[in-house]
């Protein structure tokens, strides 16, 4: 059971420490200001993309009278809501990211991010957009389904019976039924984004699971409804000063306590130690190869490996609370770099270097094998690790790359 009452009070608190809530008032503007040029500039884009098309598509139809326009209609508006959909949730998912990003980093680490961490979203914005649109698409492929279906219904029974009220309440239900499955949907993936904060690196198959699986069993939470209304009263600046901070606050605690429980990923069961969820990440899912083919998934983490428990921990920075298992004799690189880094670290982070270091867990020898590439150097208990000479340290070791903002324990 979540304890929402809990996280709110908690979230209160941040509010009116070290002048949280004016950092939370300048992201909640500067996050508006975004979305607001983005909205504007790719509605613009599909209405006129979409009119294009609609032209085109609808010119055929046209000859065949009343008839034809309608059966245009039908085709038409189901898929312009579809691509709609995708392309906006593209477009602004990865400034959602980022937004959130600053919320849970202010949980994490007690310590407020600049505003302008925003533009971090430019450091992973194709792999957020991507995973983005496969959510609207997840979300919305059956509720277009439902309003195509009553569309198509209602211009048969306008067609054979001419009894036009039959057509528009059949219309009208179709898009109650289409509403309620797209509100349901969307309940599920509620977490996406946070998740996608959290974990950048995962892919979206990965993302959803996890969304439904911390979903499974809890309910819509309304208790933020007159709080909303206060808001829409007011022109949405209520909820610029207080509303919105507020409730990203407590919902970073909200997500921060569901993401507690074990979860199944991947077929690896993960270990938590009471603070938080370590979430096993398949390296070659991370990749974006393989695929289960709707079968059940199955670990490509040896069974050895599992059994010795080599994973690098999260303990402070971009990947608190995470963990990666380590195949034996594998190396992994960390850096900035996707392109050479499995773990791969924001552009924000200008301590750690593109190809920043490399980790392997020796099996013969039960320990890890450490080699620093870094400019800015890796760091054990204060002391820098020689550059390009391979280090073997202990399970237990933690590793500060570039600073103490980012520290990677060796388990």
């Amino acid at each position: 059971m979540i304890n929402r009452a809990g996280n709110k009070e908690k979230a209160k608190r941040v509010l009116n420490e070290n002048g949280n809530l004016s950092g939370m008032v300048g992201m909640e503007i500067l996050y508006r200001v975004i979305a607001a040029i983005t909205s504007v500039l790719l509605g613009a884009m599909i209405a006129g993309g979409i009119g294009v098309v609609s032209a085109v598509v609808s010119a055929p139809f046209k000859l065949f009278g009343l008839a034809g326009i309608i059966i245009a209609y039908v085709l038409i508006t189901p898929i312009a809501t579809l691509v709609g959909a995708i392309a906006g949730g593209a477009v602004a998912g990865p400034f959602e990211v980022a937004r959130y990003r600053y919320y849970l980093s202010l949980r994490k680490n007690g310590i407020r991010p600049k505003v302008t961490c925003i533009f971090d979203a430019f450091d992973f914005f194709m792999q957020f957009a991507l995973v983005t649109g496969v959510r609207m698409l997840t979300i919305m492929w059956i509720p277009v389904l439902i309003q195509f279906a009553t569309l198509l219904l209602a211009a048969v029974v306008a067609a054979a019976s001419r009894s036009y009220l039959a057509a528009m309440l059949l219309v009208m239900i179709g898009m109650i039924a289409a509403l309620v499955v797209a509100a349901y949907r969307s309940y599920q993936f509620w977490p996406m984004a946070l998740v996608q904060a959290d974990h950048p690196q995962l892919n979206a198959e990965q993302v959803m699971e996890r969304c439904k699986v911390m979903t499974e069993g809890h309910k819509f939470d309304l208790s933020y409804l007159g709080w909303n209304i206060l808001s829409l009263l007011t022109g949405g600046i209520l909820s610029v000063l207080y509303v919105a901070p507020y409730k990203m606050m407590a919902t970073a605690f909200v997500y921060e306590e569901m993401k507690g429980r074990p979860v199944m990923v991947d077929d690896i069961k993960p270990s938590t130690d009471g603070n938080g969820m370590t979430i096993a990440v398949d390296p070659k899912k991370l990749m974006g190869i393989g695929s289960t083919g709707g079968k059940k998934p199955t670990s490509h983490i040896p069974a050895a490996s599992r059994a010795a428990g080599a994973a690098l921990e999260g303990v402070a920075g971009m990947y608190a609370g995470s963990s990666y298992p380590l195949e034996p004799n594998q190396p992994v690189i960390l850096g900035r770099d996707p392109a050479y880094a499995k773990i791969v670290f924001s552009q924000g982070a200008q301590k750690i270097s593109r190809r920043h270091c490399e980790v392997m867990f020796n099996s013969r020898v039960q320990k890890y094998r450490v080699t620093d590439f870094s400019s800015n150097g890796t760091y054990v208990n204060g002391s820098r690790l020689p550059a390009n000479s391979p280090v073997l340290l202990t399970r237990g070791t933690e590793l500060a790359l570039g600073d103490n903002n980012n520290i990677i324990r060796l388990s």
